[in-house]
């Protein structure tokens, strides 16, 4: 490392020309959101950057934290996001970027001093033109430490591989990685129509471009957990109801493994629903025996990892993820016509 945040050993950098933009879109975050600053600003690179936040129009208190920050700092700009939503944000701190590579970050990310400059290292050496690390699940709670055994297991997301490659590999999808600016603003930037959802649209219109994706399984993002099985449902839902959005958009990008929860829910429900037959009772007891023995393999296996204490949590937390994600996605597919 020759400097850090930015600022060489002759003194501090160009900051006219910042080479990387760190995007940060917010909303009320104002209980993480100095800590998550700090991280991004702590970075010790090779090139100087600059920390784009866009706010959407935070009540609790974020937006005095950021604008402090920024009145001592000239490497951090604030940007207003109107729209509050987060592919808006994404979207006005692109168009204010002024760096030729750019790396998303969050108001409640906290990433290790050479995340920046080990993830844009990959795109200036021209290995690819899209780099992510892999993501670590983060519980704080016995019900969320659980949970994030169950993100990191592939019970729980499949062979999702930004969250357990062990190589540097070609990928689909990539979780708070760099990008390059021109080819992010020659797609359009995010689909504002997304509520979730929207990076992994985004990435499959960088990759159509021809631009390479790299997963570095030597960098690390940690990404914090829902901590109550309600919040957790209500997010998984979400995550099914927009992956058929996506998915209608783009049925190239289809993975065999999303049609499993739904197809899960459907023989659960339809089975339910038929149990008045003899037909519809093996089929319940059948699917239901077979589910059961994946909740139990899987929160073995998880206990293996976290502690059998946290096992049970784990079949629970198991359960919630897969039929709220496949009751969102056959919701989605009955109403998004």
């Amino acid at each position: 490392m020759t400097g850090t945040g930015g600022q060489g050993a002759s003194g501090p950098a160009d900051l006219s020309v910042p080479e990387v933009t760190i995007v940060m879109p917010v909303r009320n975050e104002a209980s993480t959101i100095a800590i998550a600053l700090a991280s991004a600003l702590l970075q010790q690179t090779t090139f100087p950057f600059e920390v784009v936040i866009a706010d959407g129009v935070s009540d609790d208190g974020t937006r005095a934290i950021i604008d402090e920050v920024a009145e001592g700092d000239p490497r951090v700009r604030v940007v207003d996001n109107p729209e509050r939503g987060t592919p808006q944000a994404l979207n006005v701190a692109l168009a204010a970027a002024r760096g030729t590579f750019w790396v998303r970050l969050d108001g409640h990310s906290v990433v290790p001093p050479d995340y920046v400059d080990r993830l844009v290292g990959h795109l200036r050496a021209g290995e690819c033109e899209a780099a992510g690390g892999v993501v670590r699940a983060l519980g704080d709670t016995a019900f969320g430490k659980a949970v994030a055994g169950a993100h990191d297991s592939r019970f729980g997301i499949g062979n999702a591989r930004h969250h357990y490659a062990t190589e540097t590999s070609e990928i689909d999808h990539i979780a708070h990685g760099a990008y390059r600016v021109d080819v992010s603003r020659q797609i359009g930037g995010f689909d504002t129509e997304l509520v979730r959802n929207q990076d992994f649209d985004f990435d499959f219109r960088y990759r159509a471009t021809g631009a390479r994706m790299m997963i570095d399984p030597g960098v690390e993002f940690h990404r914090r957990v829902r901590e109550t099985p309600r919040s957790l449902a209500k997010q998984f839902y979400q995550y099914g109801y927009w992956k058929y959005v996506v998915l209608r958009r783009h049925p190239a990008s289809l993975h065999v493994r999303w049609l499993v929860p739904p197809a899960l829910v459907t023989a659960l429900v339809g089975a339910t629903l038929m149990s008045w037959t003899r037909a519809g009772r093996l089929l319940l007891v059948v699917t239901a025996s077979a589910y059961a023995a994946v909740l139990l393999a899987g929160s073995v296996t998880i206990g293996r990892r976290v502690g059998f204490g946290l096992a049970p949590r784990a079949a629970v937390g198991l359960a919630i993820m897969h039929l709220s994600w496949g009751t969102g996605f056959v919701r989605s597919a009955l109403v998004e016509r």
